[in-house]
């Protein structure tokens, strides 16, 4: 079966994968966690989690909306566009973002559950719906760049597109904090000034550094740099 048909049906099963958790977290698992944990403003979406969820549907969903668009004009300005953008949110937020999410959820849980995923969260929370949102976004991604080239963007324009989606989390982070006195992650509250910029300095740096193991990786897995996506995703299916 030729790579251009497999990256295609890929993107078709990572979306529906994406699109049937966040049906089955927001529609049957949250409500049911509300019973144990009282509903605070800004609900599932204080989370970066659900941020990374609704990135990895957002990204796979223009995936096939960007294999679509080459399938019917190859070569135009609109699909080199199209392939643009698909690019630049995987450089910029997709791969880094999820990345930070899988790492840093299974680091801590393995210092200490109760901090990020208490037991009791167990009963509501199926183990595979777990392993949805904080395991499998990194092997889906990998395969991702294996499957399809990506050419990525300037490093100015990538890591700016990861700073502004850092910040945009964080003001929404110390919104919540400062005015709703609402502590998504508890041990934010119990750090002291110095320390609580330290945290906020080290994962900066630590998520800037995802940009650039990114890079590295999708090089690495894409057979090195490329001007454009190695293929047109539905081409020569024949």
């Amino acid at each position: 079966m030729p790579v251009t048909l497999i990256s295609t049906m890929a993107h078709l099963v990572i979306w529906y994968h994406y699109a049937f958790t966040m049906y089955v977290y927001v529609a049957d698992t949250v409500p049911s966690l509300f019973v144990i944990v009282p509903y605070t403003y800004g609900g599932i979406y204080k989370f970066l989690t659900v941020w990374c969820l609704i990135l990895q549907l957002v990204y796979f969903s223009w995936c096939v909306i960007s294999d679509l668009i080459a399938a019917s004009a190859e070569g135009s300005s609109i699909a080199k566009a199209a392939t643009r953008f698909r690019d630049w949110l995987l450089a910029a937020a997709v791969f880094p973002i999820g990345t930070l999410v899988v790492t840093t959820f299974w680091l801590i849980y393995a210092i200490d559950r109760e901090l990020i995923f208490p037991e009791k969260m167990d009963r509501f929370f199926p183990a595979w719906l777990n392993h949805a949102l904080h395991t499998f976004v990194l092997p889906l991604l990998l395969l991702e760049m294996f499957l399809d080239k990506h050419k990525y963007p300037s490093r100015t324009s990538g890591m700016l597109g990861t700073i502004s989606f850092g910040l945009a989390y964080l003001i929404w982070l110390m919104y919540l904090g400062f005015a709703q006195n609402i502590w998504v992650y508890p041990f934010l509250e119990v750090l002291e000034g110095p320390y609580f910029v330290l945290f906020f300095a080290v994962t900066t740096t630590f998520v800037l550094l995802l940009y650039y193991i990114g890079e590295k990786v999708n090089n690495l897995l894409g057979g090195g740099k490329g001007s454009e996506s190695r293929h047109s995703p539905m081409q020569k299916i024949d």
